[in-house]
């Protein structure tokens, strides 16, 4: 019994792909498998979308400019200053929260992170709020084992 395996062929014109379903082989046409059905997804595909108000996007965006900008202030201090580093990491280790946080607010930051930290290292969430809704985060992950 002869078995047609187009993997054989280096001349057979459907190469073979990682992926089979993206091959043209497997597609939609002439060579379409029996086992395989068209679905019409094209009314599913083209429902209405809401009108765009790029206020609220806008407005995100030049608040996470601000959140960037006081993350780069605190992480160009734990960069550059030696001591400043090791004493918040003994101060984390040692799990003193107030001091911490009472640390990183006398670097001169506008928006003070929510800390959290582990053996490993340190966790900084900056956020803001629009009128009662979170518009944005910025979530600083700084390892120090």
């Amino acid at each position: 019994m002869y078995c047609y395996d187009p993997r054989s062929f280096p001349h057979y014109y459907v190469p073979i792909q990682p992926y089979p379903h993206y091959s043209p082989y497997y597609s939609i046409g002439a060579r379409q498998s029996p086992f395989y059905y068209q679905t019409n997804y094209s009314n599913y595909y083209l429902r209405p979308f809401q009108e765009v108000n790029p206020q609220l996007f806008m407005t995100s965006a030049k608040y996470m400019q601000s959140l960037m900008k006081d993350a780069s202030v605190l992480l160009e201090r734990m960069a550059d200053s030696k001591e400043f580093a090791k004493q918040l990491m003994s101060n984390a280790q040692e799990s003193k929260q107030k001091l911490v946080e009472d640390q990183i607010k006398h670097t001169g930051i506008q928006n003070i992170p929510v800390v959290s930290y582990t053996p490993d290292g340190l966790r900084l969430v900056f956020s803001r709020d629009i009128d009662t809704m979170n518009c944005c985060n910025l979530t600083l992950t700084v390892r120090w084992m």
